[in-house]
């Protein structure tokens, strides 16, 4: 079975997954903002998306949003082995973005770790998700009515 799982070269694919995991990412964060501006005396605003400094609130949410991220790339990307690949890049283009926003480079340390520890949680359960739906039974009949 040398053609399972061949890996062909398609950039549209690799860049509108990127588009996908950048805009999963950034919703998913804005709408925990908006989840905690009901529940508690938060005001949501894109200084705290795109601060150089680390907020208590936004904590909780960059974790959560983290987790979502590792869902969807089970839906995305659907392979175990790219999922550092994404995450990264999704954390990459968000440093970028941090810095021309800012106007400055991140310099705390609590920003630096929240950072790994988010691309440490979306990789391991991205990748957990990806195995699980990697290792799943392929069914071999085509007749969805034939029992074996």
């Amino acid at each position: 079975m040398p053609a399972f799982r061949s890996f062909v070269w398609d950039p549209c694919l690799i860049i509108s997954q990127i588009l996908c995991m950048v805009t999963v990412f950034y919703s998913v964060q804005c709408f925990f903002m908006t989840i905690h501006s009901y529940i508690g005396a938060f005001q949501p605003s894109l200084h705290y998306v795109f601060a150089v400094q680390v907020f208590r609130p936004m904590i909780v949410i960059q974790l959560l949003t983290s987790l979502a991220t590792a869902f969807a790339l089970s839906i995305v990307v659907q392979r175990a082995k790219q999922c550092l690949d994404f995450v990264c890049t999704v954390h990459f283009w968000h440093l970028i973005v941090v810095v021309f926003y800012a106007r400055s480079f991140p310099t705390q340390i609590s920003w630096w770790i929240l950072q790994f520890v988010c691309i440490t949680m979306s990789t391991v359960f991205g990748e957990f998700l990806c195995m699980r739906i990697e290792t799943r039974e392929i069914p071999v009949s085509t007749n969805p009515k034939m029992e074996v």
